[in-house]
């Protein structure tokens, strides 16, 4: 196990990517802080006592600082921290209100700021080495029609991952994002439901379109991801720094 009883942070674990990650790091002997702002129900079955659940919204200042002190204190600290918590939304811009891509901006961007703060503020302080992961998105890279609001927070990620690498790898905080592209997710599943409606296609004809817009043909699966995350965790990764890897079957680069 090449993460034992390191204690993970992983954001948006309730389900999918984030549940996944969690399931992963389990498996490779981590302790796993697993958090979303909804209760997770699935059962960690022979690792239940390697996690514990955690509800806190990431965007609440006050609550993320409550929660990740008190994780601390129980802990030896966190030393790795996966944000993966985050929201999809599709729009026309001059459809799009305010308060739409306030809330974005408030999970994908903003949340990921404050865990991050908070996690490296004591990882400083004791003197802890480790590894943050951002999960981010093609679309911070290739963006679509409809996607100002996603595109732009998810770029803002990958900026925010960069600037922290510079300055944190001399503290042997490594800081790196995963961009994947389409992942087989409810999130997904909502996406392909709204083009289908808009242009009339048919839900499997729609699907078919997306896969075989991919290079490999295939969709990403939620252990793709958090298979990668172990990886950039692990000292098989330890110098990579400063990264944001396209997960996406060869969309962006092919």
């Amino acid at each position: 196990m090449q993460l034992k009883d390191k204690v993970v942070l992983v954001t948006g674990a309730a389900n999918g990517t984030g549940k996944a990650i969690a399931k992963s790091f389990l498996e490779e002997g981590a302790i796993v802080i697993a958090a979303d702002i909804q209760e997770l129900k699935w059962d960690a079955g022979k690792y239940e006592d390697k996690i514990f659940r955690y509800v806190f919204d990431i965007s609440d200042e006050e609550a993320v600082n409550r929660a990740i002190d008190e994780i601390n204190k129980k802990s030896d600290g966190i030393s790795i921290l996966v944000n993966n918590a985050g929201i999809s939304l599709e729009s026309k811009l001059q459809d799009l209100e305010l308060e739409m891509w306030e809330k974005v901006f408030a999970i994908n961007t903003r949340g990921t700021f404050l865990c991050t703060k908070a996690v490296v503020k004591n990882m400083l302080s004791k003197n802890i080495g480790g590894s943050i992961i951002n999960i981010s998105s093609i679309a911070g890279r290739n963006a679509f029609p409809g996607s100002s609001a996603y595109s732009a927070s998810k770029a803002a990620v990958i900026g925010f991952t960069r600037a922290l690498a510079a300055e944190l790898g001399p503290h042997d905080i490594r800081v790196n994002a995963i961009c994947p592209g389409s992942v087989d997710t409810d999130m997904l599943k909502g996406i392909i439901e709204n083009i289908s409606e808009n242009t009339g296609v048919s839900l499997e004809e729609t699907r078919k379109m997306m896969e075989d817009s991919i290079p490999l043909k295939r969709f990403q699966t939620p252990e793709d991801i958090a298979a990668m995350a172990v990886f950039l965790a692990s000292d098989c990764g330890k110098n990579i720094n400063g990264e944001s890897i396209n997960l996406d079957g060869g969309v962006v680069r092919c």
